[in-house]
């Protein structure tokens, strides 16, 4: 649950930000990728419910979209936030077991 809370407070700004830019930019197609991510995110309860997020999050740049600077920026920024994420989901596993 730490997890989850820490994931909204991190990404959903960023996540927001993005989805502005990408907007401005007539990037439609990212935009609404992207704005689905945002949605499961801020729809999470725990931390099982940010696993597709996080691997939507994660896989972005393999889908091969297209990112001006700005975008890349913000995406490199969720990017880092993301493996830090994973980093915790995994320690916390590691310690229930």
């Amino acid at each position: 649950m730490r997890t989850t809370i820490i994931a909204k407070n991190e990404l959903e700004p960023l996540l927001e930000r993005l989805i502005k830019q990408l907007d401005q930019e007539g990037r439609l197609t990212h935009k609404a990728h992207f704005k689905r991510i945002h949605w499961r995110l801020t729809h999470a309860h725990t931390d099982l419910d940010l696993a597709a997020p996080i691997i939507d999050l994660s896989s972005a740049r393999a889908i091969g979209f297209e990112f001006s600077s700005t975008a890349h920026a913000l995406i490199a920024r969720i990017l880092d936030k993301t493996r830090f994420l994973v980093d915790e989901l995994a320690e916390q596993e590691r310690q229930v077991h």
